[in-house]
C-alpha cells in the first residue's frame, strides 16, 4: 500500500469530532432507556438474560468508571476511520473525501445522532461496511488493517443479537456476488473472510451463555421477544384460546389482559413479564412452548404478521425515537448518581434531559429521510452502471441487502420501530455519494479485476 493512498490521520480525527456533534451540542452523551444496562453488566458484573454483555465490555474499556465522554468520541471515530478506508477502497483516499463525506453524514442523516449515543446502534452500519471491505476491498487494505476490521466485525456483530442473521445474511449475499463474479474457487478467501466475524461472534456468544446462565446457545431466553410479538400480532392470543383450557400456563391467567403492546408486555415493572411472570429466566421454557405450538397450527398467519411488520420497519427513517428525556427508571440516571457522581449534573444539565434534543433531532428528520430515499432510489441504478466494478456494485446490494435485511430481522420479529431502521439509514446516502463519483467515472475502475482478494 503506498502511503499516498492513505488518509491523514489528522482528517480522520476532524472527521471523527464531527460525527460526534450531538454529545458536544447536548452537553453529554446521549442515552437510551437500555443504556443504563449496557453500562451495569460490566460495572456490576452481570450478564442479563435479555442482551449480551460484549458492548457492556466495549464501554467499560472506554470509561473506567470514570468519564463517559469517550465514549462517543471513540464511536466517532472509528466511524470516521471505517468511511477512510471505504472511501480509499473506492479510488478516493485522502483528507478531502473523507471531510467532505463526513460533513454530509453529520448533517444529512442520522449518523452522528447514533455514533454518539450509549447504545450499540452504531454498529448496525458500521457492521455493514466491515462485512463489505472484508468481502470486496481486502485487496486495497494492508494486513493489520485486515484484522482490525476482523476484530470489528466480530464485535459487531456480537454486540447486538440481530447484528447475528444480518451479518449471515450479507455473507450469504456476498459469496454470491463473488461466485457468480469469478467462480467457486476464488469466491472462497472473499467468503472466508465475510464469513470469519459471525462464526467468531458465535462462539463468543455461546461461550458467554456457557458462563453466565449455564446455557451453551447464542440466545438461550430469545423465545420471550419472539412470544410477546406473537402475542401482539395475533397468532398466539389464539394458540391460548385453544390450549389455555388443557396447559399449565401461566400466561392463561393473564389473557384478559391481552392483546398489549410488545414492549408494554416485556418491560414496565408492573407489566406481564416482569410481573405476574417472574420475568425473562423463568418465562422463557413456556414462551418456547407457546411459539411452538402457534408456529405448528399458524405458520401462514406468522408469516404473514412478520412480513407485514418487516414492511412497515423498511420505511421507517426518521431520526429522533429515543431522544426524549430519560430521568429516573427506566433510563441510566440511577447508575450514573451512583457510578459516575461528578457528572450527574452535567448529565440533568444537558439538552436531552430537559426535553429540548428530540426537538433539535426531529428538525433534522425530514432531511434525513429525504436522503436516504433518494440513495434508496439511487442505488438500483448504480448497480447497473456500475456493473463491471465489483467492488461498487458489492457495496450497492450490500446496502440494500441490509436494509432490507435489518427490517426484516428487527421488524418481523421484534416489531415495527423507528430505530432501528434509523440507525442503518445513512448507508442509503454515504453508498450511492461514494460510489458515484469513485467507480463510474471513466477513468476508473474500468479494468480493475472482478475478483481479487489476499489469501
Amino acid at each position: 500500500m503506498r502511503r499516498r493512498e492513505r488518509t491523514p490521520l489528522a482528517a480522520v480525527l476532524v472527521a471523527g469530532l464531527l460525527l460526534a456533534w450531538p454529545a458536544a451540542w447536548n452537553g453529554y452523551p446521549l442515552v437510551f432507556a437500555d443504556t443504563g444496562t449496557y453500562l451495569g453488566q460490566a460495572i456490576r458484573l452481570y450478564l442479563g438474560w435479555d442482551r449480551p454483555p460484549f458492548y457492556s465490555l466495549f464501554l467499560h474499556a472506554l470509561h473506567w468508571r470514570i468519564t463517559l465522554w469517550p465514549v462517543p468520541l471513540a464511536q466517532g471515530l472509528i466511524a470516521a476511520h471505517l468511511l477512510a478506508l471505504s472511501l480509499r477502497a473506492l479510488d478516493l483516499p485522502g483528507a478531502v473525501p473523507l471531510l467532505a463525506a463526513a460533513g454530509l453524514l453529520a448533517v444529512g442523516t442520522g449518523l452522528p445522532w447514533f455514533a454518539t449515543q450509549l447504545m450499540p446502534d452504531v454498529f448496525t452500519g458500521l457492521l455493514v461496511l466491515a462485512l463489505w471491505l472484508l468481502g470486496f476491498a481486502g485487496w486495497r487494505l494492508g494486513r493489520m488493517e485486515r484484522v482490525y476490521l476482523l476484530a470489528l466485525a466480530t464485535l459487531a456483530v456480537a454486540v447486538h443479537l440481530a447484528h447475528l442473521p444480518l451479518a449471515a445474511g450479507l455473507a450469504l449475499v456476498g459469496g454470491l456476488l463473488a461466485w457468480r463474479s469469478g467462480g467457486a474457487r476464488p469466491a472462497l478467501v472473499p467468503v472466508g473472510w465475510m464469513a470469519a466475524p459471525v462464526c467468531l461472534a458465535v462462539l463468543g456468544l455461546v461461550a458467554a451463555n456457557a458462563a453466565g446462565h449455564g446455557r451453551a446457545a447464542v440466545s438461550p431466553f430469545g423465545s420471550v421477544f419472539l412470544a410477546a410479538r406473537l402475542l401482539d400480532d395475533g397468532p398466539a392470543l389464539r394458540t391460548l384460546d385453544a390450549r389455555c383450557a388443557k396447559e399449565a400456563w401461566q400466561v392463561c391467567a393473564l389473557r384478559d389482559r391481552l392483546p398489549m403492546h410488545a414492549n408494554d408486555f416485556l418491560w414496565p415493572p408492573d407489566g406481564p413479564l416482569r410481573g405476574a411472570l417472574g420475568g425473562g429466566k423463568a418465562w422463557a421454557a413456556e414462551a418456547s412452548a407457546i411459539v411452538a405450538a402457534t408456529l405448528a397450527s399458524e405458520p401462514a398467519a406468522v408469516a404473514r404478521a412478520v412480513a407485514g411488520n418487516g414492511l412497515r420497519q423498511f420505511g421507517m427513517l426518521g431520526t429522533g425515537d429515543g431522544l426524549e428525556p430519560w430521568p429516573a427508571e427506566p433510563g441510566p440516571e440511577a447508575l450514573i448518581r451512583e457510578h459516575f457522581p461528578a457528572e450527574l449534573a452535567a448529565f440533568r444539565a444537558a439538552r436531552q434531559y430537559g426535553g429540548a434534543l428530540l426537538a433539535d433531532a426531529r428538525a433534522l428528520s425530514p432531511l434525513h429521510v429525504a436522503t436516504a430515499w433518494l440513495g434508496l432510489l439511487t442505488l438500483p441504478v448504480l448497480v447497473w452502471l456500475c456493473r463491471r466494478n465489483l467492488p461498487a456494485v458489492a457495496l450497492a446490494v450490500f446496502v440494500l441487502a441490509a436494509a432490507a435485511g435489518n427490517a426484516a430481522v428487527t421488524g418481523g420479529l421484534s416489531g415495527p420501530n423507528e430505530r432501528y431502521q434509523a440507525r442503518i439509514a445513512w448507508l442509503l446516502a454515504f453508498a450511492p455519494a461514494a460510489i458515484l463519483p469513485a467507480a463510474c467515472l471513466p477513468r476508473r475502475g474500468r479494468g480493475r479485476p472482478l475478483v481479487r482478494h489476499p489469501v
